[in-house]
C-alpha cells in the first residue's frame, strides 16, 4: 500500500479538525510537555513516515533523539485507559448511523523477535500465516454503514508468560493479570463498550470466539444479539440425537437455500447462497413471549458460493425473533470490517511499528495509534469524496489484512443508494459526545457495508416481533 507522501496537502486541510481532537483529549496528559509529545506522536502516526517507531517519529517531529517519545510510552504518568474510552466515544459518535452498527471482535499478530517483549511467544497468527514468534492483540472494532475503526484492545498473554511471574514482572505486567483466553479478553472489552452502544447493535466474531460456548452465553446474558462463525464440526440437537452442522446443511434441499447479495466488503461473486434454520431453545417459554415481548430466536446458518457449493462457511446466531435471513447475512458480512480497521491501523497509523517491550508501552502505543486511525475513519466518513486515495483504498475493503479463515477473499462494490444520510456535526466535547458529519456531506454517504434494521427504543433484547420468515424452522437445539 502507498504511503501518504503524495497527500500531505490534504492532511493539512484537516489540520483544524485534528487540532480540535487533540485539544479534547489533551487533559489526559497532565503536563504540558506530555501534551506536546502526544500531539507530535499522533501527527507523526498520521504523517508520511515510512516506519513509525520512536526514532522516525522523533525525526519527523524535529527532535534529535527519541528519548521524549520513549518517556511518553514508558515512564510518564498518564491514563491510557481514559484515552481509550475517549477514542471509543469519538468513534461511536463520529461513525454513528440511524441504521445501527456491528461490534466486531478479532485478533491480529505482531511479529517480534526475542523473549522479553510482553506476550511474545511462538503462536499461530493468521496475519502472518502460521506459527511465528509474535504478540497477539485482541481488538474490538465499531462498524457502521459509514466506516469502521478499532475501539478497544487487549494483549493476549500465553500461559508460558502468566506461569512465569518473574518474566511478567520484568515486562511490568501488573500482578493482578493472570491467564485469560481470547474469548475472555473479548468479554472484558464488550463489558466496557456495551453501555455506550445503541440499542440496535449486533455482535460479530470469527470462529475463535464463535466456537466458545461461554462466549455465546456471555453475549446472550448481556442481551447482545450476534452472528458468529463456527466450525463444520459444531453440533446441534435435531431430536433425537446430536448432529453436526455441516451434515445438516449437506442434507438440506436446494429449495432451502436463499440467494442474498453480498455486502461490499464480501468477496468473490456478488451473491452467496444462504441456508438459515431456526434452532429450538429449550428455555423458550410456552407462547414464545415474556411480558408481551418476543423470546429471542437461535439460528444455524451455512453460506456458499453458487459456483463452489462444496466450500461452505458456518455460523450460529441469536437475536430478536423474526429477524429475516437478509439481516443475519448482513451482520455476518460485517465481520470483515474489523479487517479493514486493522489494515488502516497497520498500514497508515503505525499500529505494528512499535519498539516497546513493556506492558504499559504496548497499550500506550496501540491506543495512540487507535486515536490516529479513528480520526482518519471519521474524517473519511465525513468527507469521503475528498479523502486522499491511499485512505480511500485503506477503507475500501479491497485487501484483507488477514487471509479469511473460511478461505474467502474480498472485493468492494458500489455504494447503496438507500444508505442513510449522515448526521450534522457539532463541536461538543469528547467527554459527552463528539463531532458529527459536516452538513456539506449530506447526500454523499459512504459505501454501505451492512444494512441493519432499527429496533424500537428500550431494552436491546426485547425488539418488536417480526413475522418469522417461512424458510426458518424451529426444530433444532444447540450443543456447546
Amino acid at each position: 500500500m502507498d504511503d501518504w507522501s503524495g497527500d500531505v496537502a490534504q492532511v493539512a486541510e484537516w489540520d483544524a479538525e485534528l487540532e480540535e481532537l487533540l485539544r479534547q483529549v489533551g487533559d489526559v496528559f497532565p503536563r504540558a510537555d506530555l501534551r506536546r509529545r502526544a500531539k507530535a506522536c499522533v501527527r507523526g502516526l498520521l504523517g508520511p513516515v515510512s516506519r513509525k517507531n520512536g526514532w522516525q517519529l522523533a525525526e519527523y517531529a524535529g527532535w534529535r533523539r527519541p528519548d521524549g517519545q520513549q518517556h511518553l510510552l514508558d515512564r510518564a504518568k498518564w491514563d491510557v485507559d481514559e484515552l481509550r474510552d475517549r477514542v471509543r466515544r469519538y468513534a461511536l459518535d463520529g461513525l454513528a448511523d440511524s441504521a445501527g452498527g456491528v461490534l466486531v471482535i478479532d485478533e491480529t499478530g505482531f511479529a517480534k523477535k526475542g523473549k522479553t517483549s510482553v506476550g511474545v511467544a511462538r503462536q499461530f497468527t493468521g496475519s502472518l500465516g502460521g506459527v511465528f514468534p509474535c504478540q497477539i492483540g485482541v481488538f474490538a472494532a465499531w462498524a457502521t454503514t459509514r466506516g469502521a475503526t478499532l475501539v478497544d484492545r487487549e494483549i493476549y498473554l500465553p500461559q508460558v508468560w502468566t506461569g512465569d511471574r518473574e518474566r511478567c514482572a520484568a515486562a511490568q505486567v501488573p500482578e493482578t493479570v493472570g491467564f485469560a483466553t481470547k474469548p475472555r479478553l473479548a468479554e472484558k472489552m464488550i463489558d466496557r463498550i456495551l453501555p455506550g452502544l445503541p440499542e440496535n447493535t449486533w455482535l460479530a466474531a470469527d470462529e475463535v470466539y464463535g466456537r466458545d460456548g461461554g462466549f455465546r452465553s456471555f453475549a446472550e446474558s448481556r442481551q447482545l444479539p450476534y452472528v458468529v462463525n463456527v466450525s463444520s464440526a459444531q453440533t446441534v440437537l435435531p431430536r433425537p440425537g446430536w448432529r453436526r452442522i455441516d451434515k445438516l446443511a449437506a442434507a438440506a434441499d436446494d429449495s432451502e437455500w436463499q440467494l442474498i447479495e453480498a455486502d461490499p466488503s464480501q468477496t468473490g461473486s456478488r451473491w452467496w447462497q444462504w441456508w438459515v434454520r431456526r434452532i429450538a431453545d429449550p428455555e423458550e417459554p410456552v407462547g414464545s413471549a415474556v411480558r408481551g415481548q418476543p423470546w429471542p430466536s437461535r439460528w444455524m446458518i451455512a453460506r456458499r458460493r453458487p459456483e463452489t457449493p462444496d466450500d461452505l462457511d458456518y455460523y450460529l446466531a441469536w437475536g430478536p425473533a423474526g429477524t429475516p435471513p437478509e439481516h443475519l447475512a448482513h451482520v455476518a458480512g460485517a465481520r470483515w470490517r474489523v479487517e479493514d480497521a486493522i489494515k488502516l491501523g497497520k498500514h497508515q497509523c503505525g499500529l505494528a511499528d512499535y519498539e516497546v517491550r513493556h506492558w504499559h508501552g504496548w497499550y500506550r502505543h496501540i491506543t495512540l495509534s487507535m486515536l490516529a486511525a479513528a480520526f482518519l475513519a471519521v474524517q473519511a466518513a465525513t468527507d469521503d469524496a475528498d479523502a486522499p486515495a491511499p485512505l480511500r483504498e485503506a477503507l475500501s475493503g479491497d485487501e484483507p489484512d488477514e487471509e479469511p479463515k473460511g478461505g474467502s477473499t474480498r472485493t468492494s462494490s458500489a455504494p447503496n443508494s438507500s444508505s442513510p444520510t449522515p448526521r450534522p456535526r457539532s463541536a461538543s466535547s469528547l467527554r459527552s459526545s463528539t463531532r458529527r458529519p459536516h452538513p456539506s456531506t449530506v447526500g454523499r454517504p459512504r459505501t454501505v457495508v451492512v444494512t441493519l434494521a432499527t429496533t424500537s427504543p428500550g431494552r436491546r433484547q426485547r425488539a418488536p416481533s417480526q413475522t418469522p420468515d417461512s424458510r426458518t424452522r424451529p426444530e433444532l437445539q444447540l450443543k456447546g
